[in-house]
């Protein structure tokens, strides 16, 4: 599923390539950056290729598009990424993102959440789109906020925290084409 290329500021979301590899390898390998996610930290380049070749690139055989690579244009590096990457039974489909910790904070991924909802909604057809974050991912939940997703329930068993062994909870957000209007 082709996606078109999109512009905010001076960042650029485009189809993640495999030469954005090492870009994802250096924040993939930064164990705050992933701390909250089911993937990483990377512990060398091979891995972040994988994840390109086997999890991005393969999306479209699951009627997904591949995944924006969020591109600084200033230094054009790969600073992050924001895909949807699951599909439900119900149309639903779920977003996700990751940032290199040294774009944290300078409203970049609310910029990019608000680009692919539009996407989403508009040029793909999704009707629902829902998002989740640990609860303890405080900046996570900033960002969906902002976008004013709506809450919908605390999951005590969907989050399990890969470092402690323990299942946290999360919370749960979704946002329909109708309120996006």
């Amino acid at each position: 599923m082709k996606q078109p290329v999109l512009y905010f500021d001076h960042y650029m979301l485009r189809d993640i390539e495999l030469s954005d590899a090492k870009d994802m390898f250096e924040y993939g390998s930064d164990m705050e950056v992933v701390k909250y996610l089911s993937w990483g930290p990377y512990l060398d380049l091979t891995e972040a290729v994988g994840s390109i070749r086997k999890v991005f690139q393969k999306r479209p055989e699951r009627g997904l598009p591949v995944g924006y690579a969020i591109v600084d244009l200033q230094n054009n590096k790969m600073i992050g990424t924001i895909d949807f990457h699951t599909k439900y039974a119900d149309g639903s489909v779920e977003v996700g993102y990751c940032l290199n910790r040294h774009y944290w904070n300078k409203g970049v991924m609310t910029k990019a959440l608000r680009k692919i909802l539009e996407v989403g909604f508009w040029y793909f057809g999704y009707e629902k789109i829902i998002i989740g974050h640990s609860n303890e991912n405080i900046g996570s939940k900033r960002v969906i906020e902002k976008n004013n997703f709506i809450f919908d329930r605390i999951d005590h068993e969907k989050y399990y925290n890969r470092f402690t062994g323990q299942k946290e909870p999360s919370s749960w957000y979704y946002l329909t084409k109708e309120q996006f209007k």
